[in-house]
């Protein structure tokens, strides 16, 4: 048993393994898929017979012996047989088939495809699974589209900061806005923020925006955290608050909550 399981760790350590095998069959070719786990760099050997193909994978390693019966007219079975050295891949026609093997960029994929004898010229082979992809092109409309989500980006950014202006501007008349400072403040909805100003050792809670209007006033100290913010604002009936009130009650300048600042909390 434990000169099994060396043997087996050899394998992994020395040859490519293949993972696993995809066949795809169409009108007048098969392309069979092959994924390996580690980026293959060998050659291909090929051997003609006269009912079958025989492709030599060398240093190639795969666990079973893998079969496929196909519903084609040139191809009728794909066997996959491990060897001592690497690995066969048998391909049973009675036809003069054409192969056409390609790597993906990273090498951990080898597409072999099988072309029908006698089809056209005109019918440009194919180079191979991955690169029928053009690159190019898809780099060229990931940079534009990146550069169209960065541009739209820029101009909404623009738009809110001018929206922010007209919502949250206060008119300061005088150069006593040293002593006024917001502490918290927190989005209502999109033209109305609750904020925690503190001015002169008093705090005061209040909405700002379309609505403004002052909810309540702490001393200093009795909210020092956001946790203490989120509290306040949940004692508060702000449904209530926003709407319209009478006008000793509505303020929009630094100087209406100064003057309000004069009462006792």
């Amino acid at each position: 048993m434990r000169i099994v399981a060396i043997l087996l760790l050899a394998v992994h350590l020395f040859a490519t393994m293949i993972l696993n095998l995809n066949v795809k069959e169409q009108k007048n070719s098969v392309e069979l898929l092959i994924n390996f786990d580690v980026p293959y760099e060998g050659k291909i050997a090929q051997k003609r017979e006269s009912d079958k193909i025989i492709l030599f994978l060398k240093n190639v390693k795969i666990l079973a012996h893998w079969s496929k019966k196909l519903n084609n007219p040139f191809i009728y079975q794909i066997d996959v047989v491990p060897t001592k050295n690497g690995t066969e891949i048998f391909i049973y026609t009675v036809e003069k088939i054409k192969i056409y093997a390609s790597k993906s960029k990273d090498g951990f994929s080898l597409m072999l495809k099988f072309k029908r004898p006698g089809v056209s010229s005109s019918a440009r082979p194919s180079k191979g699974f991955f690169s029928s992809i053009n690159f190019a092109k898809i780099g060229l409309w990931v940079g534009i589209g990146l550069f169209g989500v960065i541009l739209i980006f820029i101009v909404l950014k623009l738009l809110n900061q001018n929206r922010t202006r007209k919502t949250k501007r206060i008119i300061v008349q005088n150069s006593d806005n040293e002593e006024f400072a917001i502490k918290f403040e927190k989005p209502l909805d999109a033209h109305n923020k609750i904020a925690l100003i503190s001015f002169k050792g008093i705090n005061y809670l209040v909405i700002i925006g379309s609505t403004n209007v002052l909810l309540g006033k702490y001393k200093e100290g009795e909210i020092e955290s956001h946790e203490d913010f989120e509290k306040a604002i949940a004692s508060q009936n702000l449904t209530a608050a926003m709407q319209p009130k009478e006008e000793d009650e509505i303020f929009m300048t630094i100087e209406e909550y100064k003057r309000k600042a004069s009462g006792e909390i």
